[in-house]
């Protein structure tokens, strides 16, 4: 977990990274434009321009009629017909010869401030700015017209006048705010039924009443740029218009080359990222093998020579008094001598074959020999376990081999038979020669080998760490040393198959050059 954590997951983490930046620049937005439906929008804005005319000659009716009885009506009267009228909230009256006459009209609005209206030659206006001046002849016959608008200097404020007689004239100030709220109120539920046909398609339009109030339009038109048709109207009231965009239809699309690149670009980070945390975990495992070898050798040389020095004291105080038993307590002194050989020799030979130094010297010997030599070496101790030895000899001619090497080879797998296979309470050697090699197999009625562990039992520090074997001493060196002897003198050892207990043959060649560069082991 800690290799997976230092490499592999910064790996993926960057590998992810680089299939989202790529996807980010390979994408590509394809707008299809679908032209806007003209036929409706066109039917829509005759509608909405025709009810703007109505209501424009409607007001301008009612402002005439006020007009034309201002000179007929008292002024209360008048002011009770102005009040009927919106947005009007005052009424000047101006006679030849007479007092001009001021009447209210409908209320003011919060902190709204109305214009002076006065007659060209009267009397000053207090605040000249925001005055409105009407010239003497404004509505006699020389100038042809008897009716007009003037806007306030505050632009809020227009101011409509009207000559009915030629000594008469009114003017009127009308709030356009009120007006333009109230025609916004009243064209938004109006625009409810001739609408409907472009929101029912999905068009998308926008209306634009005066001060750029928003009658009605589609979400995020801002987006799409400048509008495909527009339609200004203007009339006495105000300022609209009507704008259309066009449908977009966004297709999403990527670049196969920049996709392409960001995966096989992921794919090496990833596959990297897996390398390096794999080769990580091996280094970690193999130190801590190194660090558990180099516990276990201390141990295996520790356990022999403490056995040794009691031996030895045991014997020495009996030499005298019990001699045989004396002598048995110095065999026992050689066997644990031969087992500190054979553990200086294995740990020897391994670092020679990582060095690369290990040098094997054949010379003819008779490999029945041998293994007899070191059968005779591991006795006492398989008698003393209650091992019972069958040994089928048939490898009594002599070849060229590497003595010790074979010895080696031998005294691991009976090695393994007494640590770990003596409640089988048997051994079983078979030596014979067929054509120009010799084959020995050394079985045990012990618990075999898992099949879990069979494919790495020929690696070093490698250990079955089953119950059967807790408790057991060892390096983990035996058979990874073994096939490494028998693969340098061009043979093998390989673990058959069985049913019951293990069984391994090694195979060699009788006559055969020796190599002393690192070998590749063969599946067992």
């Amino acid at each position: 977990m800690r290799g997976i954590s230092i490499t592999l997951l910064p790996m993926l983490a960057a590998a992810a990274l680089v299939i989202w930046g790529g996807e980010r620049l390979a994408r590509r937005e394809v707008i299809h434009r679908i032209p806007a439906d003209r036929v409706r929008l066109l039917d829509f804005s005759a509608a909405f321009q025709e009810e703007l005319n109505r209501i424009d000659r409607l007001y301008a009716r009612n402002l005439e009629t006020v007009a034309a009885r201002s000179f007929v009506d008292s002024p209360d009267a008048l002011s009770k017909r102005i009040q009927e009228v919106a947005a009007i909230r005052q009424c000047h009256v101006f006679e030849d010869k007479k007092t001009p006459v001021q009447i209210a009209g409908t209320s003011l609005r919060k902190d709204e401030k109305l214009p002076e209206v006065l007659m060209e030659g009267g009397k000053r206006p207090f605040n000249p700015e925001q005055a409105v001046i009407l010239p003497k002849d404004l509505g006699t016959l020389e100038n042809g017209d008897r009716w007009g608008w003037i806007t306030a200097p505050d632009v809020i404020h227009r101011i409509y006048w009207q000559r009915t007689q030629p000594d008469h004239l009114i003017a009127m100030v009308i709030d356009f705010t009120e007006i333009h709220d109230r025609l916004n109120r009243h064209l938004s539920e109006w625009m409810k039924v001739p609408f409907s046909p472009l929101r029912d398609s999905s068009e998308f339009v926008s209306v634009t009443g005066p001060d750029h109030h928003e009658l009605t339009g589609p979400p995020n038109t801002t987006d799409r740029g400048p509008a495909a048709l527009v339609i200004p109207y203007r009339n006495r009231l105000g300022e609209w218009q009507i704008q259309s965009w066009d449908k977009q239809h966004v297709v999403l699309t990527h670049d196969a080359t920049t996709v392409a690149s960001a995966i096989a670009t992921a794919g090496i980070l990833a596959i990297l990222g897996i390398f390096l945390c794999v080769q990580q975990n091996r280094a970690l495992r193999l130190s801590e093998e190194r660090v558990s070898f180099v516990n276990r050798v201390s141990h295996e040389l520790g356990s022999p020579l403490t056995n040794i020095l009691l031996n030895l004291d045991l014997a020495t105080e009996a030499i005298h008094t019990r001699p045989k038993q004396a002598e048995d307590r110095l065999k026992l002194v050689g066997e644990e001598v031969q087992r500190l050989a054979r553990l200086v020799s294995n740990v020897l030979t391994f670092s020679r074959s990582e060095r690369k130094t290990l040098d094997l010297k054949p010379s003819p010997c008779v490999p029945d020999d041998v293994i007899s030599g070191m059968l005779a070496q591991f006795q006492p101790s398989l008698d003393r376990r209650g091992i019972r030895v069958e040994w089928q000899r048939g490898a009594g001619e002599t070849g060229t081999l590497d003595r010790d090497a074979l010895a080696q080879i031998v005294g691991n797998l009976i090695s393994n038979v007494e640590k770990y296979a003596a409640t089988g309470g048997w051994l079983g050697l078979d030596s014979r020669i067929e054509g120009s090699q010799v084959k020995i197999r050394v079985s045990d009625h012990g618990p075999g080998i898992p099949v879990k562990h069979r494919a790495r039992i020929f690696e070093a520090f490698e250990r079955v760490k089953e119950d059967v074997n807790e408790g057991s001493s060892g390096t983990g060196l035996g058979l990874s040393i073994a096939r490494d002897l028998a693969t340098r003198m061009g043979g093998d050892l390989i673990l058959i198959p069985s049913e019951e207990g293990a069984v391994f043959e090694c195979r060699l060649p009788l006559a055969q050059r020796f190599s002393i560069v690192n070998p590749t082991p063969s599946a067992a």
